[in-house]
């Protein structure tokens, strides 16, 4: 078998030659290299058979690695195909064989797979070529037969210690054989950094000599930093390279991008060997020149070698850079002097050094801050008391007024404050706002600075001095919950009831941050002070409950706070808590015996705060204690009103949830918007439709039988949704269970309405539009009108009075139709009476009466007036009177609510009615002679009579939707007929212009006539081209016909039929809404016209329905049928309704944000006994003389 008809497969990882049974490299790996002739072939290749075999798991990146050139010739020979393409494949970790022959310095591995054509500049995944491998990895092996040992230090890059630079330079390299054979010396990785960066960085001297010794290396080549080989060279404290580099003629002031030159790199690093090589290099370049210029070159910081050492602590280069007269007074870009930064490093050596170079003492950086500052922020003790003895200014202030007695205090360097205060630095030194040493101790928790001061007896009297808003160092412990802070304060005589500018005691600030400790230890020190009040009349407990916190609120109670304690605008903490949403705090103020109700200055209780700012937990709290829930305020709004009014579903929810719901329903008040009486039923059709619905199931109460049981029975509360009677008015008194004679005296025992009730208002159009039920209608509130409660409410008017009126009116108008209509088909239009008599046009019609009267003749019946219309007049006359008297009746009721097109059409109808009945001559009484203006108006009578019978139609559910649809297309048509009638003139006028020979075209009225009745397909194209009259323009006609017949009989008229078809999809698609808002304004309509007297007979607080009940009276089967069916089973879904797939979800939410809630409550309580368990492991550290903890109250979301 030929060995080059092996194959290859890729491999995983990078192992050693002993790991490689277990794992494989990412390479290439030869199998069936040998197969039964396998002798013959290792004979062949001078091999044994053991070596054949591990040689069938070894992989190019393998041999590479351990520099087996044997295994490698025979795996390179064996390679069939894409021989470059094998060779220079990648491993798992982007690196070729050529890169792991060149990091391992195999030069024989690099030689052998250069000349089966490995790429030289081959790259791995961070864009290095074989070269920056060897330079950055270089080292040298010792071989011990096939295998080579490296040392520790020599992984590192280094060289081993036995053998020189230039002795290893004789051996054969790599990097030399890499250049030679076209290796890129200056190309950069993805960080721009070339093979003599990593050799410098690496420290590898030996890659460096080899690298520089070709001519084309670059040794300015920057990397994306802008840093050179000298740059890396002097950071990475290579002193060697750093020679080299310098030798090889290395710019020495080169910067990089943040003009940092090697001077600075190397002072950084405060490498003294690399710095000295620098200046001696300098010196040697220009002299002093040079020398001088590398001592000021600034970085983008403005920061000189100088400034750098000082900063890093390096002395000796410190040192050196002054010897070099570098510039000890020269600022950076934020005005740091050196001498700042030696005073920030506390290095005592280089202040010295400095100051004794005539660094200035009282320099100032860009905070105004001089170095005695810096020392004092630091607690370099040392650096102070030098630098005082230098004659620093003790009092010198920074931007924001501190001295650095102020600046050690702020800090809480005991030690600094010490030598300060020895030195005699002003201890009554206050900053910008005004605040001491002692202050700034006390806010920034520094205990040990605060004894170190208060141990002066002159420094003690600060405890008192407050800052610019009056607040104590006291106030600021207190607030920051500071305890140990607050003790050392009070034990060196701070006053516990001092005040700020706010009259607030440090107790208020604590029990208002909650702090507990801080708050127990002062009431212990001052009994009295739990009772102080601030300038808003306020005490702690008010503060505590404010926020929420109830630890506070317990401490405050238990020693003496007055829970019925009332500030500026009379809230009680009790308010402060349920307007907050604190419901253990509430709970916490209830169970001390907290007053329920109290009264701010608008009459407004903690249960109207809670429903205003809705917190649910809290409402359904102040209920379960017994808060009065019919309570008003000065606007007369309730509590369920406030949670309408702020939109807040969750609390109106409880509230109607709530044993006395109905009370909270008790309630009317002024509608802002439109002054018209609202309710909170009302407010909740327009806002919370859903709860709504809730009120409406508490308004419905079965018997408990099941639906389908004979005797099964439901009981409807129709009190708040028909309030026409219910008077809820406050009366100027907000106290009392609901109104003033609504509750109680408007209904009966029996549920009838009392005598003495009165509706609300006279006016029959408020009362109907501002109905609960039409609210429902003009809101939308589809699912509300469709509820058993509302169709028991339609059915129970409908029943009552609705029907009896409705029917008894339409029987009404039936008989006037039918009279009026028999009326006009039996008499005579005028024109055959002048035919019949042969009278001409000119002759008046009082002659032409008169003379139909002389030729009367009884015999034969000529101009008799028939029976039917002699009868009818008189009929049509009455109940047109009657109908006209009916209307005025509306008009008294309804008032300007009366003016509508409807009533319109009744006034015209009724009117002409009686006009074209009446005799206005007496020889019209026997033959029935109509005037023609008496027949026109008729006409109109007629018309609109029976238009009006279809807008009575309107009524019925069943029919009423088509007449919907109907005015629905109107009312598009009339917004569309401008624009219409605009195309109609354009081309009548047209027409007119160009065919006026036409009769049909003479004139401009006929033309528009003609033009509309046109559209409507009746063209007459042959009486128009090819009638006998031909005088007419034909180009120009047969192009306006043209156009006419797109645009109006095609374009026009389509798009009318597609406004028509969207308003009758619209009507269609709300059906159901259509229809139930047609059965409400049906009912009320019918209520508005009864007579009061009548109608409040029918009223009625509830009414008891048995859906099971079973009747064989016909007229009630009727009855039933008429009203619509309401079932049982409507009734039982309505009470326990099934819930579709998004409100299953959401009850799911609900039902694990409960669990959820349980457990962030179990999680609470777990974390109370930890607070508990940390407080007693803190007393016991105490004892123990460990510092304290703290057990504070951060108050979270109930």
């Amino acid at each position: 078998m030929d060995p080059t008809e092996g194959s290859y497969r890729t491999l995983v990882t990078v192992n050693t030659p002993e790991e490689d049974d277990e794992k494989k490299v990412n390479g290439v790996e030869m199998t069936n290299l040998l197969d039964e002739d396998e002798d013959h072939h290792a004979k062949a290749k001078g091999m044994k058979r053991s070596e054949t075999a591990d040689l069938l798991n070894l992989t190019l990146h393998q041999c590479a690695r351990n520099g087996d050139t044997r295994s490698m010739e025979i795996l390179l020979r064996s390679i069939t195909g894409n021989v470059k393409k094998k060779i220079n494949m990648r491993d798992e970790e982007g690196v070729t064989a050529m890169h792991y022959a060149a990091r391992y310095n195999q030069y024989e591995i690099v030689r052998i797979l250069h000349s089966f054509g490995a790429d030289i500049n081959s790259l791995d995944e961070e864009a290095l070529t074989p070269l920056h491998y060897a330079a950055r990895y270089k080292r040298e092996r010792q071989r011990r037969g096939s295998e080579a040992v490296l040392t520790e230090d020599q992984e590192a890059g280094a060289i081993p210690s036995s053998h020189s630079v230039d002795e290893l330079a004789t051996q054969a390299n790599v990097i030399t054989f890499l250049v030679k054979n076209g290796a890129d010396l200056n190309r950069g990785d993805k960080y721009g950094l070339t093979p003599l960066h990593y050799a410098a960085m690496r420290g590898n001297e030996l890659a460096t000599k080899e690298l520089l010794q070709f001519n084309g290396i670059n040794i300015e080549a920057e990397d994306k930093q802008g840093m050179t080989a000298l740059h890396m060279a002097a950071t990475h404290n290579s002193v060697e390279i750093t020679r080299m580099l310098i030798e090889a003629g290395a710019q020495l002031r080169c910067k990089d991008n943040e003009d940092l030159t090697p001077l600075h790199c190397a002072a950084s690093e405060g490498n003294i060997e690399i710095v000295q090589l620098l200046f001696q290099a300098g010196a040697k370049q220009d002299g002093w020149v040079t020398i001088s210029n590398m001592v000021t070159d600034r970085d983008c910081d403005q920061n000189t070698c100088l400034h750098l050492a000082v900063e890093n602590g390096h002395y000796d280069v410190v040192k050196l850079c002054l010897d070099k007269r570098s510039d000890v007074n020269t600022p950076s870009s934020n005005y740091m002097h050196p001498l700042h930064l030696a005073a920030k490093a506390g290095d005592i050596r280089c202040v010295k050094l400095l100051v004794q170079h005539h660094a200035r003492i009282d320099a100032l950086n860009d905070e105004m801050a001089t170095p005695l500052h810096i020392a004092a922020a630091f607690n370099h003790k040392d650096v102070v008391e030098f630098l005082i003895e230098r004659k620093a200014p003790l009092e010198k202030r920074d931007r924001d007024n501190y001295t650095p007695l102020l600046m050690a205090a702020y800090s809480g360097h005991a030690e600094s404050l010490d030598t300060l205060l020895k030195k005699g630095a002003d201890y009554e030194a206050v900053d910008k706002n005004d605040k001491t040493a002692v202050y700034l101790a006390a806010e920034e928790d520094k205990l040990e600075a605060l004894k170190t001061m208060l141990a002066y007896p002159d420094v003690r009297r600060l405890v008192d001095v407050g800052d610019r808003y009056d607040n104590h160092p006291l106030h600021i412990a207190a607030q920051e919950g500071y305890l140990s802070i607050v003790k050392c304060l009070i034990e060196n005589g701070a006053d516990l009831d001092c005040k700020n500018e706010e009259e607030q005691t440090p107790l208020h600030l604590a029990a208002k941050h909650g702090r507990t400790n801080v708050v127990r230890e002062m009431v212990i020190r001052d009994h009295s002070a739990v009772n102080d009040e601030d300038e808003d009349s306020n005490t702690a407990l008010h503060l505590a409950t404010l926020h929420g916190h109830t630890k506070v609120a317990l401490i405050l109670i238990k020693n003496g706070a007055d829970v019925a304690a009332r500030n500026s605008v009379l809230w009680t903490p009790l308010d402060c808590a349920a307007a907050k949403g604190w419901l253990k705090t509430v709970k916490c103020l209830l169970d001390a015996d907290a007053p329920v109700d109290p009264m701010d200055k608008t009459k407004t209780t903690p249960l109207h705060l809670a429903s205003r700012y809705g917190h649910a937990d809290v409402v359904k709290c102040l209920l379960d204690h017994s808060a009065k829930i019919s309570q008003r305020d000065t606007d007369g709004n309730n509590c369920l009103d406030l949670a309408i009014d702020n939109n807040k579903p969750d609390v109106a929810l409880v509230i109607i949830n709530s044993d006395k719901w109905e009370e909270a329903m008790r309630n009317e008040t002024p509608d802002i918007a439109t002054g018209l009486r609202t309710t909170p039923m009302r407010k909740l059709i327009k806002k919370m439709p859903d709860v709504a619905e809730a009120t409406f199931l508490r308004c419905m109460t079965t018997n408990n039988r099941n639906p389908e049981h004979p005797d099964y029975k439901c009981t409807f509360n129709y009190e708040f949704l028909d309030d026409t009677y219910s008077s809820w008015s406050e009366h100027g008194s907000s106290e009392g269970s609901g109104s003033g004679r609504g509750q109680g005296s408007v209904y009966n025992e029996d549920f009838s309405l009392n005598v003495l009730a009165r509706p609300y208002t006279s006016d029959s159009g408020e009362m109907k539009n501002n109905h609960p039920l039409m609210i429902m209608v003009n809101s939308k509130r589809e699912d509300l009108l469709a509820h058993p409660l509302v169709n028991a409410l339609l059915r129970h008017k409908w029943n009552s009075f609705g029907r009896t009126f409705y029917y008894m009116n339409f029987i009404i108008y039936a008989v006037f139709l039918v009279f009026l209509t028999g009326y006009v088909v039996s008499t005579d239009p005028p024109f055959k009476v002048y035919k019949a008599l042969n009278i001409s046009s000119g002759v008046s019609e009082r002659s032409a009466c008169n003379m139909s009267l002389a030729g009367h003749d009884p015999a034969n019946d000529q101009f008799d007036q028939p029976l039917f219309a002699t009868i009818g007049k008189y009929v049509i006359m009455a109940l047109a009177a009657w109908n006209l008297l009916r209307e005025l009746l509306q008009i008294y009721q309804a008032k300007l609510q009366y003016l509508g097109f409807e009533n319109l059409i009744e006034w015209v109808t009724y009117v002409c009615a009686l006009l074209l009945v009446i005799d206005f001559e007496t020889c019209q009484k026997s033959t029935g002679f109509r005037f023609q203006w008496q027949w026109s108006l008729g006409a109109v009578a007629i018309f609109l009579c029976w238009i009006n019978l279809v807008l009575f139609l309107q009524k019925f559910p069943r029919f009423g939707i088509y007449v919907v649809m109907f005015k629905d297309i109107l009312n598009t048509f009339l917004q569309f007929a401008v624009v219409f009638f605009l195309f109609i003139v354009a081309f009548g006028l047209g027409f007119f212009t160009i065919l006026q020979n036409q009769d049909a075209f003479a004139t401009v009225w006929e033309s528009l006539i003609k033009t509309t009745v046109m559209m409507i397909g009746e063209f007459e194209y042959t009486d128009i081209f090819y009638g006998d009259q031909l005088d007419f323009y034909p180009e120009i006609t047969y192009i306006m016909f043209v156009v006419f017949m797109i645009l109006m009989s095609i374009i026009i008229m389509n798009l009318l039929v597609g406004l028509a078809v969207d308003d009758i999809k619209a009507v269609q698609e709300q059906a159901a809404l259509k229809r139930m808002a047609m059965q409400v304004e049906l009912a009320l309509d019918v209520e508005r016209v009864v007579p009061e007297f009548i109608r409040r007979r029918f009223v009625t607080k509830c009414d008891t329905y048995k859906p099971n009940k079973k009747t064989l009276n016909p007229l009630k089967l009727l009855a039933r049928a008429e009203a619509g069916e309401l079932s049982s089973q409507a009734i039982s879904k309505a009470l326990d309704p099934d819930l579709d797939e998004i409100e299953k979800v959401m009850e799911t939410q609900e039902k694990l944000q409960k669990d959820i809630s349980k457990l962030k409550g179990g999680v609470k309580n777990v974390r109370e006994q930890m607070a508990r368990m940390e407080g007693m492991l803190k007393c016991l550290l105490e004892q123990a003389g460990v510092s304290e903890f703290k057990d504070e109250d951060f108050q979270e979301a109930d």
